[in-house]
Order: C-alpha cells, then sequence, then structure tokens
C-alpha cells in the first residue's frame, strides 16, 4: 500500500524538484553559451582565416578539401569556397588538369603516409590566367594518438620575390660589366686586364700552351686630336677597337683599353711564328683603314706601334711581363713607329 506524503515531505519535495529544474536550466544556459561561444569562435577563426591573403586549405587523408580561405578559392579556383569543400583535386577537373592532380596528390600522400612538413616551390596557373610562383608550406595534422588526420598547406606568391632578385642579378652583372669595360670602345679596361693576365700566365703554364702579350700605342695621337678634334679622335678609337676584336677570334683571346690611345693584347698561338703574323696582320690591317692624319710623321694614315712578349718557357710576373712589352714599344717609338718590336721569354 503507498504511503500518503504528509504535506511537508511533498513541499520538500516539490522544492528538490525546483532545485534540479534550476539545476538543469542553469546547465543548459551554461550549454548554449559554450555553443555560442564555440559558434563565435569559429567564425572568428573563418574570419582570420579569410582575411590572411596567403592561400590557405586543409585536406583530410582521402584527399578531400575540408576547410580553406577565400583567397585559396578565389585566386586559384577563381570560384567560391562551398565549391571546393568535400571535393578532391580530382573532382575539380574543370579547374585543375588531372595530370597536375596527380602531380599535386603524390606530394600530399607523402605527407599522409609518412607525417612531417614539406617545403618547395612551384609555378601555378591561377584563375585569372596569369602564372604565378608559389612557395608551398605543408605539413600533417595528427591527433592526439598520432594517428595522420590530413594535410594542411599554405601558398606564400613569391613572384614578385622572384623578378626583384632576378632583376638584382641582372644589374650587378650590368654594373659588374661595367666596373670592367671601357665605356668609349667597350672593350675591356685595365681592371679587367689586372685580373685576367695572372690567370691566362697560370693557363699557359699547366696546359703549355703559347701566350702572348702585346701593347698597341697608335702612333702621334696627341697630334690627331690637335688637328681633328677630340670627337674625331673617339672616333678613330672606336673605329680601331672594332678591328682589334675582330682580329682576336678564340674565346679566351682578349682585348683590353688600358688606357688613352694604348690597348693591350691578350691571345695564345700554336708558335711564335704565328704569334708574329697576327699582330703584323692587325698593324697592316689598322694603316688599311685609311683614317687621315696629316700629322702623322711618314704615313698620311693613322697607324699603330706594337711591342709583344711570346711568353715560352717563362716565370716571370705580369709585372715583369708588362714592363718588357712596354720596353719594346717605347723602343719602336724612338725608332720610327709603325713597326713591331718582339721578344720570346
Amino acid at each position: 500500500m503507498t504511503k500518503k506524503l504528509t504535506y511537508q515531505e511533498l513541499e520538500l519535495q516539490i522544492e528538490e524538484l525546483k532545485a534540479q529544474s534550476a539545476d538543469l536550466q542553469s546547465q543548459l544556459e551554461i550549454a548554449k553559451e559554450s555553443a555560442t561561444q564555440s559558434r563565435e569562435t569559429a567564425r572568428l577563426l573563418q574570419t582570420l582565416v579569410d582575411t590572411i591573403p596567403s592561400p590557405l586549405f586543409y585536406k583530410n587523408i582521402n584527399g578531400v578539401y575540408e576547410q580553406c580561405n577565400a583567397a585559396f578559392a578565389e585566386t586559384i579556383f577563381g570560384i567560391d569556397k562551398d565549391k571546393i569543400m568535400n571535393k578532391s583535386l580530382f573532382d575539380l577537373g574543370e579547374y585543375i588538369p588531372h595530370e597536375l592532380a596527380k602531380i599535386y596528390h603524390a606530394k600530399d600522400l607523402i605527407l599522409l603516409k609518412n607525417p612531417g612538413k614539406q617545403v618547395y616551390e612551384t609555378s601555378v596557373k591561377c584563375a585569372d590566367g596569369s602564372i604565378r610562383i608559389f612557395s608551398f608550406y605543408k605539413a600533417s595534422v595528427l591527433a592526439e594518438n598520432g594517428k595522420i588526420l590530413g594535410v594542411v598547406g599554405v601558398m606564400l606568391d613569391v613572384t614578385e620575390l622572384k623578378n626583384q632578385k632576378h632583376e638584382l642579378k641582372e644589374t650587378n652583372r650590368r654594373l659588374e660589366t661595367y666596373s670592367m669595360t671601357d665605356p668609349l670602345t667597350s672593350l675591356y679596361n685595365r681592371r679587367k686586364f689586372n685580373a685576367v693576365f695572372p690567370d691566362c700566365l697560370r693557363v699557359a703554364k699547366r696546359s703549355k700552351r703559347l701566350l702572348n702579350f702585346a701593347i698597341i700605342d697608335i702612333d702621334n695621337f696627341k697630334k690627331y686630336n690637335d688637328n681633328y678634334g677630340h670627337v674625331a679622335g673617339d672616333d678613330a678609337l672606336v673605329t680601331i677597337a672594332g678591328l682589334l676584336q675582330s682580329k682576336l677570334l678564340r674565346a679566351d683571346d682578349y682585348i683590353f683599353r688600358l688606357g688613352g690611345e694604348e690597348f693591350g693584347l691578350l691571345f695564345y698561338a700554336d708558335d711564335e711564328i704565328m704569334a708574329s703574323q697576327l699582330v703584323s696582320d692587325i698593324r697592316l690591317a689598322v694603316q688599311e683603314l685609311a683614317i687621315p692624319h696629316k700629322a702623322n710623321d711618314n704615313n698620311r694614315y693613322v697607324t699603330i706601334s706594337l711591342g709583344l712578349v711570346t711568353i715560352k718557357r717563362s716565370d716571370n710576373s705580369m709585372l715583369e711581363l708588362y714592363k718588357m712589352a712596354d720596353d719594346l714599344l717605347y723602343k719602336v717609338k724612338r725608332s720610327g713607329k709603325n713597326q713591331i718590336l718582339a721578344r720570346i721569354v
């Protein structure tokens, strides 16, 4: 037989039920607040991710996109990100060629089988048709138990950086060229000569090649400038420089403007006879340019004088060899000009 509750007992139970109800209501409010906070946090994170200008994405272990930001969807695919969610690269063939999808998937598989990080650089055809260079930074995503869940990736557009590096490299190359080049004749200058000559001596000694060094001086060039003007003098220098360049045909032969009307030649020859023949041809070719020079002593055209040193079995330094050639040239200038004086060392 059911025991009848007294009024006080009934009142106590009602109070307990009210307390339980209030507790449940409180827990419900907390749960609602927590859910609201979770949604707000999720929206905050999504807003944050979408604000980042670099493409971001997350793929699960099956290669299916579960998350990406607006930059990824718009820049790479040119579509709303909702059309990317829950699809793999192979489901997006309208935007990504199958062959490229295979390549990207192969990269992902490495991280899906062996947890770690990946950094690589590649060209990507973007939604606007432009080809951009991206650095990919990817990593495996792991659960607390170490199980691989998927792959997260960030793409940094480094196109401008690459272009700037290329421009900087090209600028440095041009500056290096300018620093080693005579601005008037475009020949190498004395600075380049000082750098190249020791190298040529080492190559000649090691390979037993016959290296030759000649100093060329335009005869009575000051008188030429006095009579025809410096503009005409510059034109004559440029013309002779072009002729000298045309005579040196080997890739490892050099022609320099050493200063003023003085040029230097560094060239290899099979023997001393061929070396002598080359400089003789150069001397005659300059005279045959027929550049008028009424103040050139016994010749009415521009002529040159040369001092030639053929380096056969010598351990002389660059400075010693230079002085030998310069002394030979000086003797030529004193003995009538338009000649060659040679020496074998």
